[in-house]
């Protein structure tokens, strides 16, 4: 099976190839120093080089969106969330089962968020901002920069799960004045799904170490005080570490971030105009991101297309969820995929129409 979907991505053979190698005791000085090492080097391709202010979670992204609500804001906050989406939504979902009061500018799936969408919210006693920089039901990549400034005027927290866009977009957390980045293992990555990483700001674990979550698994604290030795409170995912130090290995082999970056782009833009030429069509209201394209299928029955797809070309990509199940799927461009691998898609795409149109 080739997998064109945003995660888990299609692995590269580097990373594959650390389970054939022996392996330290994770509560041992040496593995401890391995981590510090490893995620020091993750550190600074987020944009964030404050000493021991990465943390590493075995959860979901979604265990770790829960853990930041829970460290980060209180009953006492007044919350604002980029809602554009289902996982703008999971913030809203999370807000509200965690009683933290907030409010959400939501966006109709077409629709581009703008400097004006905003305006409403200036100087109204809003405390942080929620943002899924990447909507990945969407495609949507939100504009960093003007949601910088927004907060910046406002002197609230931001805080951004770039789960999908980082490794795939262009990210800065320092330079953004971002204080909290969320990103999981499975996305750009490219490693096995099961490892969380939360990057904080100094100005947000102040905060942290003022306020007390309702989990004892996901307090903060405690995970910082491990973090100074390369440890945490339990146990890891030990083997996705080893991932994480090869994919790190790899992007330096290759060139260095630009170059990764450049190369997706790459990848992105070579799909978008290939899959024109067959006569299919992607958003153009909003900003895309070169993670993935949302491709819109008006001919034929997305989902059956998806299927189809899976069943007789063993070629996995996304399909979209809701009212747009019908008319739209969605292509990956990170993980381990190659131009030809494009192409060949590209082939199977246009005749898998070919088929499903002369069924109906």
């Amino acid at each position: 099976m080739k997998h064109f979907i945003v995660g888990p991505v299609e692995t590269y053979k580097e990373v594959q190839n650390i389970y054939k190698q022996p392996y330290l005791y994770f509560r041992s000085n040496e593995f401890g120093e391995f981590v510090k090492e490893t995620l020091n080097r993750l550190s600074s391709l987020i944009g964030n080089n404050d000493k021991n202010s990465l943390l590493y979670l075995t959860m979901s992204g979604t265990g770790a969106m829960e853990a930041t609500i829970e460290n980060c804001v209180t009953p006492k906050d007044k919350v604002l969330v980029i809602n554009g989406g289902t996982f703008g939504q999971r913030f809203c979902e999370l807000l509200k089962f965690h009683n933290i009061p907030f409010d959400s500018i939501n966006l109709k799936w077409n629709e581009s968020l703008t400097k004006e969408h905003l305006e409403y919210y200036e100087n109204k006693g809003y405390t942080t901002l929620f943002v899924n920089l990447h909507e990945t039901s969407t495609g949507q990549l939100y504009d960093v920069k003007l949601l910088s400034e927004f907060t910046k005027r406002n002197n609230m927290f931001f805080i951004v799960d770039a789960i999908s866009t980082f490794l795939a977009d262009t990210y800065d957390m320092s330079k953004y004045n971002i204080d909290v980045t969320i990103i999981s293992s499975q996305k750009g990555l490219c490693l096995s799904p099961g490892l969380s990483f939360v990057s904080l700001s100094k100005r947000i674990i102040d905060k942290i170490y003022k306020t007390t979550p309702s989990s004892l698994y996901f307090d903060f604290k405690d995970y910082l005080k491990n973090i100074e030795r390369g440890q945490t409170p339990y146990t890891p995912a030990v083997f996705i570490m080893y991932e994480l130090k090869a994919i790190l290995d790899l992007i330096d082999n290759s060139g260095g971030l630009e170059k990764w970056l450049s190369n997706i782009k790459e990848k992105c833009q070579y799909f978008r105009e290939q899959i024109c030429k067959i006569g299919l069509n992607i958003p153009t209201t909003y900003n895309l991101s070169n993670t993935m394209t949302p491709v819109i299928c008006d001919t034929v029955n997305a989902n059956e297309l998806v299927k189809y797809l899976r069943d007789h070309y063993e070629i996995c990509v996304n399909p979209c969820g809701g009212n747009r199940a019908n008319y739209m799927f969605r292509v990956s461009h990170i993980g381990n995929t190659t131009k030809k691998d494009i192409d060949i898609l590209i082939d199977k795409i246009q005749k898998t129409i070919e088929v499903l149109a002369k069924r109906n």
